[in-house]
Protein backbone atom coordinates (compact mmCIF):
# COMPACT_ATOMS: atom_id res chain seq x y z
CA UNK A 1 0.00 0.00 0.00
CA UNK A 2 1.17 3.53 -0.68
CA UNK A 3 0.61 6.53 1.51
CA UNK A 4 -2.40 8.59 0.35
CA UNK A 5 -1.72 12.05 -1.01
CA UNK A 6 -2.92 14.77 1.37
CA UNK A 7 -5.59 17.12 0.04
CA UNK A 8 -6.69 20.62 0.94
CA UNK A 9 -9.53 20.67 3.50
CA UNK A 10 -12.20 23.11 2.17
CA UNK A 11 -13.74 23.52 5.63
CA UNK A 12 -10.38 24.62 7.04
CA UNK A 13 -9.87 27.01 4.10
CA UNK A 14 -13.32 28.52 4.65
CA UNK A 15 -12.64 28.99 8.37
CA UNK A 16 -9.38 30.84 7.67
CA UNK A 17 -11.00 33.00 4.95
CA UNK A 18 -13.79 34.11 7.30
CA UNK A 19 -11.25 34.81 10.05
CA UNK A 20 -9.21 37.01 7.70
CA UNK A 21 -12.35 38.96 6.70
CA UNK A 22 -13.20 39.56 10.36
CA UNK A 23 -9.64 40.68 11.15
CA UNK A 24 -9.82 43.32 8.42
CA UNK A 25 -13.34 44.46 9.31
CA UNK A 26 -14.69 43.44 5.90
CA UNK A 27 -18.23 42.28 5.32
CA UNK A 28 -18.50 38.55 4.47
CA UNK A 29 -19.96 39.26 1.01
CA UNK A 30 -19.58 36.60 -1.71
CA UNK A 31 -17.05 38.81 -3.53
CA UNK A 32 -14.85 39.38 -0.44
CA UNK A 33 -15.14 35.76 0.64
CA UNK A 34 -14.21 34.42 -2.82
CA UNK A 35 -11.15 36.69 -2.99
CA UNK A 36 -9.76 35.47 0.33
CA UNK A 37 -10.76 31.86 -0.29
CA UNK A 38 -8.89 31.73 -3.62
CA UNK A 39 -5.83 33.44 -2.15
CA UNK A 40 -5.62 30.96 0.72
CA UNK A 41 -6.14 27.97 -1.59
CA UNK A 42 -3.20 29.21 -3.66
CA UNK A 43 -1.02 29.32 -0.54
CA UNK A 44 -2.18 25.94 0.72
CA UNK A 45 -2.23 23.89 -2.49
CA UNK A 46 0.01 20.83 -1.81
CA UNK A 47 0.13 20.03 -5.51
CA UNK A 48 1.78 23.35 -6.38
CA UNK A 49 4.36 23.56 -3.60
CA UNK A 50 6.98 21.07 -2.47
CA UNK A 51 8.24 20.77 1.09
CA UNK A 52 11.54 22.41 0.07
CA UNK A 53 9.71 25.37 -1.49
CA UNK A 54 7.66 25.81 1.67
CA UNK A 55 10.81 25.60 3.78
CA UNK A 56 12.42 28.35 1.66
CA UNK A 57 9.30 30.51 1.87
CA UNK A 58 9.28 30.00 5.61
CA UNK A 59 12.89 31.16 5.92
CA UNK A 60 12.21 34.26 3.79
CA UNK A 61 9.20 35.15 5.90
CA UNK A 62 11.16 34.73 9.13
CA UNK A 63 13.82 37.15 7.83
CA UNK A 64 11.12 39.59 6.74
CA UNK A 65 9.48 39.34 10.14
CA UNK A 66 12.80 40.12 11.85
CA UNK A 67 13.31 43.16 9.60
CA UNK A 68 9.80 44.39 10.25
CA UNK A 69 10.25 43.93 13.99
CA UNK A 70 13.41 46.05 13.84
CA UNK A 71 11.57 48.69 11.80
CA UNK A 72 8.72 48.77 14.32
CA UNK A 73 11.20 49.29 17.16
CA UNK A 74 13.08 51.99 15.23
CA UNK A 75 9.98 53.97 14.32
CA UNK A 76 8.69 53.68 17.89
CA UNK A 77 11.98 55.11 19.22
CA UNK A 78 11.89 57.87 16.59
CA UNK A 79 8.32 58.76 17.53
CA UNK A 80 9.30 59.02 21.18
CA UNK A 81 12.33 61.20 20.34
CA UNK A 82 10.32 63.51 18.05
CA UNK A 83 7.61 63.89 20.65
CA UNK A 84 10.14 64.79 23.35
CA UNK A 85 11.99 67.25 21.06
CA UNK A 86 8.74 68.92 20.08
CA UNK A 87 7.78 69.40 23.70
CA UNK A 88 11.20 70.86 24.58
CA UNK A 89 11.10 73.31 21.65
CA UNK A 90 7.56 74.37 22.54
CA UNK A 91 8.72 75.17 26.08
CA UNK A 92 11.68 77.17 24.73
CA UNK A 93 9.38 79.11 22.42
CA UNK A 94 7.09 79.89 25.31
CA UNK A 95 9.98 81.27 27.33
CA UNK A 96 11.09 83.48 24.43
CA UNK A 97 7.61 84.84 23.85
CA UNK A 98 7.18 85.53 27.55
CA UNK A 99 10.52 87.40 27.65
CA UNK A 100 9.52 89.43 24.60
CA UNK A 101 6.29 90.54 26.23
CA UNK A 102 7.92 91.53 29.55
CA UNK A 103 11.38 92.81 28.49
CA UNK A 104 10.60 96.46 27.74
CA UNK A 105 14.21 97.39 28.36
CA UNK A 106 15.52 95.29 25.48
CA UNK A 107 17.03 97.03 22.48
CA UNK A 108 15.56 96.92 18.97
CA UNK A 109 18.39 94.64 17.75
CA UNK A 110 17.76 92.16 20.54
CA UNK A 111 14.03 92.28 19.79
CA UNK A 112 14.64 91.56 16.12
CA UNK A 113 16.99 88.66 16.96
CA UNK A 114 14.47 87.24 19.39
CA UNK A 115 11.68 87.56 16.84
CA UNK A 116 13.80 85.75 14.26
CA UNK A 117 14.52 82.94 16.76
CA UNK A 118 10.82 82.65 17.56
CA UNK A 119 9.94 82.33 13.87
CA UNK A 120 12.68 79.73 13.42
CA UNK A 121 11.47 77.70 16.38
CA UNK A 122 7.89 77.86 15.12
CA UNK A 123 9.03 76.51 11.75
CA UNK A 124 11.04 73.72 13.41
CA UNK A 125 8.13 72.78 15.67
CA UNK A 126 5.76 72.73 12.68
CA UNK A 127 8.18 70.54 10.71
CA UNK A 128 8.63 68.26 13.71
CA UNK A 129 4.86 67.81 14.04
CA UNK A 130 4.60 66.99 10.33
CA UNK A 131 7.47 64.50 10.59
CA UNK A 132 5.91 63.00 13.70
CA UNK A 133 2.63 62.46 11.86
CA UNK A 134 4.42 60.87 8.89
CA UNK A 135 6.49 58.53 11.08
CA UNK A 136 3.38 57.66 13.09
CA UNK A 137 1.55 56.65 9.91
CA UNK A 138 4.59 54.61 8.76
CA UNK A 139 4.78 52.94 12.16
CA UNK A 140 1.12 51.88 11.87
CA UNK A 141 1.65 50.65 8.30
CA UNK A 142 4.70 48.58 9.29
CA UNK A 143 2.81 47.10 12.24
CA UNK A 144 -0.06 46.15 9.92
CA UNK A 145 2.36 44.54 7.44
CA UNK A 146 4.02 42.61 10.24
CA UNK A 147 0.63 41.31 11.42
CA UNK A 148 -0.06 40.15 7.86
CA UNK A 149 3.32 38.38 7.71
CA UNK A 150 2.50 36.64 10.99
CA UNK A 151 -0.76 35.37 9.54
CA UNK A 152 0.98 34.12 6.38
CA UNK A 153 3.55 32.34 8.60
CA UNK A 154 0.68 30.61 10.38
CA UNK A 155 -0.81 29.52 7.06
CA UNK A 156 2.54 28.22 5.80
CA UNK A 157 3.07 26.37 9.07
CA UNK A 158 -0.32 24.69 8.63
CA UNK A 159 0.48 23.81 5.02
CA UNK A 160 3.92 22.42 5.91
CA UNK A 161 2.36 20.19 8.58
CA UNK A 162 -0.18 19.04 6.00
CA UNK A 163 2.59 18.03 3.59
CA UNK A 164 4.64 16.30 6.28
CA UNK A 165 1.78 14.31 7.82
CA UNK A 166 0.48 10.92 6.73
CA UNK A 167 -3.20 11.44 5.95
CA UNK A 168 -4.26 7.95 7.11
CA UNK A 169 -2.49 7.50 10.45
CA UNK A 170 -1.76 11.11 11.42
CA UNK A 171 1.92 10.26 11.89
CA UNK A 172 4.79 11.99 10.13
CA UNK A 173 5.53 10.84 6.60
CA UNK A 174 8.93 10.53 4.92
CA UNK A 175 8.98 14.21 3.98
CA UNK A 176 8.44 15.07 7.63
CA UNK A 177 11.20 12.66 8.64
CA UNK A 178 13.84 14.31 6.43
CA UNK A 179 14.06 17.60 8.33
CA UNK A 180 13.51 15.93 11.69
CA UNK A 181 16.29 13.39 11.17
CA UNK A 182 18.87 16.04 10.28
CA UNK A 183 17.94 18.06 13.37
CA UNK A 184 18.06 15.13 15.79
CA UNK A 185 21.36 13.79 14.41
CA UNK A 186 22.98 17.21 14.83
CA UNK A 187 21.59 17.53 18.33
CA UNK A 188 22.87 14.09 19.38
CA UNK A 189 26.33 14.68 17.93
CA UNK A 190 26.57 18.15 19.46
CA UNK A 191 25.60 16.99 22.95
CA UNK A 192 27.22 13.54 22.80
CA UNK A 193 23.82 11.93 23.38
CA UNK A 194 22.38 8.67 22.06
CA UNK A 195 19.96 8.42 19.13
CA UNK A 196 18.35 5.16 18.03
CA UNK A 197 16.14 4.26 15.08
CA UNK A 198 13.67 1.38 14.96
CA UNK A 199 12.16 0.23 11.68
CA UNK A 200 9.28 -2.22 12.07
CA UNK A 201 7.16 -3.89 9.43
CA UNK A 202 3.83 -5.70 9.95
CA UNK A 203 4.08 -9.42 9.39
CA UNK A 204 1.78 -11.01 6.77
CA UNK A 205 0.00 -7.73 6.15
CA UNK A 206 -0.82 -8.74 2.58
CA UNK A 207 -2.89 -11.62 3.95
CA UNK A 208 -4.96 -9.15 6.00
CA UNK A 209 -5.64 -7.08 2.87
CA UNK A 210 -6.45 -10.17 0.79
CA UNK A 211 -8.76 -11.65 3.42
CA UNK A 212 -10.56 -8.57 4.78
CA UNK A 213 -10.00 -5.90 2.13
CA UNK A 214 -7.88 -2.76 1.96
CA UNK A 215 -10.28 -0.72 4.08
CA UNK A 216 -9.78 -3.08 7.02
CA UNK A 217 -6.05 -3.06 6.25
CA UNK A 218 -6.05 0.72 6.59
CA UNK A 219 -7.86 0.42 9.93
CA UNK A 220 -5.21 -2.03 11.13
CA UNK A 221 -2.49 0.50 10.24
CA UNK A 222 -4.28 3.18 12.26
CA UNK A 223 -4.60 0.69 15.13
CA UNK A 224 -0.87 -0.05 15.06
CA UNK A 225 0.00 3.67 14.99
CA UNK A 226 -2.19 4.23 18.06
CA UNK A 227 -0.54 1.33 19.88
CA UNK A 228 2.88 2.80 19.16
CA UNK A 229 1.80 6.24 20.45
CA UNK A 230 0.65 4.63 23.70
CA UNK A 231 4.16 3.28 24.31
CA UNK A 232 6.31 6.17 23.11
CA UNK A 233 7.51 9.14 25.14
CA UNK A 234 6.58 12.69 24.18
CA UNK A 235 10.09 13.23 22.78
CA UNK A 236 9.93 10.10 20.59
CA UNK A 237 8.74 10.40 16.99
CA UNK A 238 6.60 8.03 14.93
CA UNK A 239 6.83 7.99 11.12
CA UNK A 240 4.91 6.01 8.53
CA UNK A 241 7.92 5.06 6.45
CA UNK A 242 6.18 2.96 3.79
CA UNK A 243 2.96 1.03 3.20
CA UNK A 244 2.94 -1.15 6.34
CA UNK A 245 6.36 -0.03 7.55
CA UNK A 246 6.89 2.42 10.43
CA UNK A 247 9.94 4.16 11.85
CA UNK A 248 10.62 5.23 15.43
CA UNK A 249 13.12 8.02 16.10
CA UNK A 250 14.21 7.73 19.73
CA UNK A 251 16.37 10.57 21.15
CA UNK A 252 18.49 9.87 24.24
CA UNK A 253 18.02 6.14 23.75
CA UNK A 254 20.67 3.42 23.40
CA UNK A 255 20.21 -0.05 21.91
CA UNK A 256 18.90 -1.54 25.15
CA UNK A 257 16.37 1.26 25.44
CA UNK A 258 15.29 0.80 21.84
CA UNK A 259 14.82 -2.95 22.33
CA UNK A 260 12.79 -2.22 25.46
CA UNK A 261 10.46 0.01 23.39
CA UNK A 262 10.03 -2.76 20.81
CA UNK A 263 9.28 -5.33 23.54
CA UNK A 264 6.71 -2.99 25.08
CA UNK A 265 5.03 -2.54 21.70
CA UNK A 266 4.91 -6.29 21.13
CA UNK A 267 3.39 -6.79 24.60
CA UNK A 268 0.74 -4.12 24.06
CA UNK A 269 -0.06 -5.43 20.56
CA UNK A 270 -0.50 -8.94 21.96
CA UNK A 271 -2.94 -7.72 24.60
CA UNK A 272 -4.81 -5.38 22.25
CA UNK A 273 -5.76 -7.20 19.03
CA UNK A 274 -7.67 -5.44 16.28
CA UNK A 275 -11.34 -6.45 16.21
CA UNK A 276 -13.20 -6.51 12.89
CA UNK A 277 -16.80 -7.02 13.97
CA UNK A 278 -16.38 -10.18 16.05
CA UNK A 279 -13.26 -11.31 14.20
CA UNK A 280 -9.96 -10.98 16.10
CA UNK A 281 -7.00 -9.92 13.96
CA UNK A 282 -3.68 -10.44 15.72
CA UNK A 283 -0.90 -8.10 14.66
CA UNK A 284 2.79 -8.92 14.84
CA UNK A 285 5.78 -7.11 13.41
CA UNK A 286 9.46 -7.58 12.70
CA UNK A 287 11.97 -4.91 13.73
CA UNK A 288 15.44 -3.62 12.91
CA UNK A 289 17.26 -1.45 15.47
CA UNK A 290 20.29 0.81 14.93
CA UNK A 291 22.24 3.25 17.13
CA UNK A 292 23.78 6.42 15.66
CA UNK A 293 27.56 6.17 15.17
CA UNK A 294 30.04 8.90 16.03
CA UNK A 295 30.52 10.18 12.46
CA UNK A 296 27.32 8.82 10.95
CA UNK A 297 24.61 10.80 9.16
CA UNK A 298 20.88 10.18 9.35
CA UNK A 299 20.53 8.38 6.05
CA UNK A 300 23.25 5.88 6.95
CA UNK A 301 21.59 5.28 10.33
CA UNK A 302 18.22 4.49 8.73
CA UNK A 303 19.91 2.29 6.10
CA UNK A 304 21.53 0.15 8.80
CA UNK A 305 18.18 -0.19 10.60
CA UNK A 306 16.60 -1.21 7.28
CA UNK A 307 19.26 -3.87 6.74
CA UNK A 308 18.60 -5.21 10.25
CA UNK A 309 14.85 -5.27 9.48
CA UNK A 310 15.55 -7.24 6.30
CA UNK A 311 17.36 -9.89 8.34
CA UNK A 312 14.51 -9.96 10.88
CA UNK A 313 11.87 -10.42 8.16
CA UNK A 314 13.74 -13.41 6.78
CA UNK A 315 14.18 -15.03 10.19
CA UNK A 316 10.51 -15.49 11.04
CA UNK A 317 7.57 -13.54 12.50
CA UNK A 318 8.01 -11.07 15.36
CA UNK A 319 11.79 -11.04 15.23
CA UNK A 320 14.10 -8.21 16.32
CA UNK A 321 17.54 -7.70 14.80
CA UNK A 322 20.16 -5.16 15.89
CA UNK A 323 22.32 -3.48 13.25
CA UNK A 324 26.05 -4.00 13.43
Amino acid sequence: MTSPTPSVNPVEIARIALKRLAERGLAPTPENYAQFYNAIVTIKSPESKSSDELQHAWQVLCKLDDALAEAVDTTASLLESLSESGQNMAVSLGHLQHTRRTGFEASVAVEQTRATMEDLLEDIISSTHTLHATVSASHEDISTIRDSVKRIEEDLSFNRKLLEQDALTGTLNRQGLDHLLVREVKRAQRSGGKLSVVLFDLDDFKQINDRFGHMVGDQVLVHVANLARAVLRESDMLVRYGGEEFLLLLPETDLNGARFVVDRMRLVAGKTPFMHHTQRIDVSFSSGVALLGAEENGRALVLRADEALYRAKHSGRGRVEVAE
